[in-house]
C-alpha cells in the first residue's frame, strides 16, 4: 500500500478551511499529534477543550483556541460552540476526535443531527458505537468472521464460572467501555485506572468478578494472548469516503505503559505487508471510513496476528506516522471536504523510532522491577535515530519549553513546602522525657 505525503500544491487556492480539534482533559497525547499533523500540511487548526492550558494550545500551528468546559459531560454546550465557529467560518467545519470521551460525544452529536456544524470524519456513528463497546464489537467480530482472541461477557458469578471452564488460561479482564471501570468509585484504584488486568487462574478470575460484576454492568474475559508486549503491533489507516484505502502504516511496541495492557511508549515504524493486507481486509469486510488504528498482538506460538480492537481515532502515538509521511489527519480533513486523494508517494522505510519519555521511563521501571530489561537496555534504546519524540519537536519546540519550566516550577514550589527533615537520632543516646 502507498504512503503519502502532504504536498502544498493540494491546498485550495483560496486558502484552507480549518479544522476543529477536540481535547478532552487527561488526553493530551491525541490533540497534540493531529494539531502538529494538520498544522505540518498548512490546515489552520481551531484546538476545542475542555481546560484552559492544554498542551496543544502552546503548538505553533494552533490558529485559534475555544475552552468548552467539561464538553464530555455537557455535549449541549460543545455543539453550541461548533455552531459559533460554524458562523464564523462560513459552515459547518471538519472535526477530528482525539481520545475516547471526545469520540464518544462527537459521534452522539452526530447521531442527533449536526451537520449544520460538523462534516463529519468519522464512519457512521452506529459503527463507532459498535468499536468502543466492547461487547458490540465482540458480536461484530463473530458475524464478520474476524480474527480476535475467545470472548466471555459474563453478567453473573455463574456466567463467569461456566466462562472459567471454557477459556485457556492466562486470562484478560477488561472493561466494556473505555470509561466504565474509572466511572465506578467503588472499584479499588488499581482497576479504576486499568486498560485491563490478567489473571492466571479460575479463582484469581472469580475474585476479581466478585468484585466488579455489582458495580459494572458488564466487563469481557477475554484468552490471554501467548508473548511479551513487545508482540503487540499497531496498523494505522485511512479509507475514504468511495471505500478506497489511501493510506496504511503499521508499527511495532517495543514498551507500553501501562505495561502488559497499555499504549505505546517505544514504537518502531515497520514495512509489515501481511500484516497490513490483513488490516484493511478486516476494514472491508466492515465497511469502515475514516481513520482507523488498529490494535494487534501476534501469538508467539502460533505466529498469527490476532485483532484486539480498532479505534476511530488517532493513535496516542500517532506523530510517529505522520513524521513518516503517513499523514491520516491530513486525509481525513481533505476527504470530508471531498478534495480528491493526492498521489501517492514512495513508501518510507521502516526502523523509525517513537518515545514518550514520561511514561517509556515509567513503563521500564516496572519492566525493571519484573526483570524483563536493565536500564542499559533502556538508555541504548533512546540513542537510535531517527527519534521521534512525543513533545519535544526542533520546528515546533515551545510546548516542550513552557511544559518542562512548569514541571521544574511545580518541584521546587512542592521542595520548599515539604517539612524539613530532622537529622536522625542515635539509637543509643536517651530521649529527654
Amino acid at each position: 500500500m502507498s504512503r503519502l505525503l502532504p504536498a502544498a500544491s493540494f491546498l485550495p487556492s483560496a486558502g484552507p478551511r480549518p479544522c476543529v480539534v477536540l481535547s478532552c482533559i487527561g488526553a493530551s497525547e491525541g490533540d497534540m499529534n493531529l494539531v502538529r499533523s494538520l498544522g505540518l500540511a498548512g490546515v489552520p487548526v481551531i484546538l476545542v477543550a475542555e481546560y484552559a492550558e492544554p498542551p496543544a494550545r502552546l503548538s505553533r500551528h494552533c490558529s485559534d483556541f475555544v475552552q468548552v468546559p467539561l464538553f464530555s459531560e455537557q455535549p449541549e454546550a460543545l455543539l453550541q460552540a461548533l455552531r459559533r465557529l460554524a458562523a464564523r467560518h462560513g459552515g459547518p467545519l471538519p472535526v477530528l476526535a482525539s481520545a475516547d470521551p471526545d469520540l464518544e460525544v462527537l459521534a452522539r452529536l452526530l447521531t442527533q443531527g449536526a451537520s449544520d456544524c460538523i462534516v463529519s470524519t468519522l464512519p457512521d456513528p452506529d459503527l463507532v458505537r459498535r468499536l468502543m463497546d466492547k461487547i458490540e464489537f465482540d458480536r461484530l467480530a463473530a458475524t464478520h468472521r474476524l480474527p480476535v482472541p475467545r470472548t466471555f461477557a459474563p453478567t453473573s458469578l455463574a456466567e463467569a464460572r461456566d466462562a472459567a471452564e471454557r477459556l485457556r488460561f492466562p486470562a484478560i479482564v477488561k472493561p466494556a467501555t473505555p470509561q466504565a471501570w474509572c466511572q465506578s468509585p467503588g472499584l479499588p484504584e488499581v482497576a479504576r485506572r486499568a486498560k485491563a488486568l490478567r489473571v492466571d487462574h479460575v479463582d484469581e478470575l472469580m475474585a476479581l468478578c466478585a468484585q466488579l460484576l455489582p458495580l459494572v454492568a458488564t466487563s469481557l474475559v477475554q484468552e490471554f494472548i501467548e508473548g511479551p508486549d513487545e508482540e503487540h503491533f499497531d496498523v494505522h489507516a485511512f479509507i475514504g469516503r468511495d471505500g478506497r484505502a489511501q493510506a496504511v502504516f503499521s508499527g511495532r511496541k517495543w514498551r507500553i505503559w501501562p505495561p502488559h495492557a497499555g499504549s505505546g511508549c517505544l514504537v518502531e515504524s515497520l514495512n509489515e505487508p501481511r500484516l497490513e493486507a490483513l488490516a484493511l481486509d478486516i476494514l472491508a469486510r466492515i465497511g469502515y471510513r475514516g481513520i482507523a488504528n488498529m490494535n494487534f498482538k501476534r501469538d508467539c506460538r502460533t505466529g498469527e496476528f490476532l485483532l484486539l480492537e480498532i479505534n476511530p481515532r488517532v493513535s496516542q502515538w500517532g506523530i510517529l506516522t505522520t513524521r513518516c509521511g503517513v499523514n491520516l489527519p491530513w486525509l481525513a480533513w481533505r476527504d470530508a471536504q471531498g478534495l480528491p486523494a493526492p498521489d501517492p508517494a514512495p513508501p518510507v522505510r521502516a526502523g523509525r523510532w517513537y518515545v514518550n519519555g514520561l511514561k517509556d521511563l515509567r513503563a521500564v521501571r516496572q519492566y525493571r522491577a519484573e526483570g524483563l530489561t536493565r536500564w542499559s537496555d533502556y538508555l541504548r534504546s533512546l540513542l537510535r535515530w531517527p527519534l521521534v519524540c512525543q513533545t519535544l519537536s526542533l520546528d515546533d519546540p515551545r510546548p516542550a519549553l513552557v511544559l518542562t519550566s512548569r514541571w521544574i516550577a511545580r518541584k521546587m514550589k512542592a521542595s520548599r513546602q515539604s517539612p524539613r527533615r530532622r537529622p536522625a537520632e542515635d539509637p543509643q543516646t536517651p530521649r529527654h522525657p
